[in-house]
């Protein structure tokens, strides 16, 4: 049988398309009512097919969860390695970082992520999940600490500094719908959010 020189796409295409689709329709679904509080039942009806069909993609719940909450930080490793690959000054690099990050997750749609949430997986999964953040934080608080060095970022905490991006840019999944309530792009949402993290709110003077 022809195989159409790749013009039509193979059964594994089409079953990571479904998988990435079922990621996204649960993400969203997890992000406005929480893990604990949704059912397979929901997701299934929301994508379209039984719960019997979702089965053939993920083994169950958690695994789903898994797979949500392992986009959100693959979002953050993709704009890692976009900063880590830039020619710049630090400052420049974690601008790259932040303003990436943001747009990337917006994008996929990545899940709200919760201690409650990594809880709720098993073990080998949180230490995954864990160390993936570790990571960020590692390499983030690494470019705030050479920004310092070389006086194009004020003498802050980077830890705090750090912590509290991550915790702005996973808030932002809570609150940004792709239900058309959102007056922004996620470009927008991520440049806006950038100028708040690098430049505060007080008029400059």
């Amino acid at each position: 049988m022809a195989n159409w020189n790749g013009a039509v796409a193979s059964r594994e295409e089409v079953r990571e398309l479904k998988r990435r689709a079922a990621v996204r329709v649960a993400a969203k679904i997890f992000n406005a009512k929480g893990y604990h509080a949704t059912s397979l039942d929901e997701i299934a009806d929301e994508i379209g097919v039984t719960k019997t069909a979702l089965y053939y993609y993920f083994k169950n719940k958690e695994q789903l969860l898994f797979e949500c909450l392992k986009l959100t930080y693959h979002c953050g490793e993709v704009a890692q390695q976009e900063a880590e690959a830039m020619d710049g000054t630090a400052y420049e690099k974690l601008r790259h970082l932040y303003k990436r990050f943001m747009e990337i997750l917006l994008e996929e749609r990545g899940v709200y992520t919760t201690m409650s949430n990594i809880r709720a997986l098993p073990e080998h999964q949180q230490d995954d999940l864990l160390s993936k953040r570790k990571e960020l934080d590692r390499y983030a608080r690494g470019l705030l600490d050479q920004a310092i060095n070389d006086g194009t970022v004020r003498n802050i905490d980077p830890r705090l500094t750090s912590n509290f991006f991550l915790g702005s840019v996973n808030w932002i999944l809570r609150w940004h719908t792709e239900d058309g309530e959102n007056l922004m792009t996620s470009a927008e949402t991520a440049d806006h959010f950038l100028d708040l993290f690098m430049n505060g709110i007080a008029e400059q003077v």
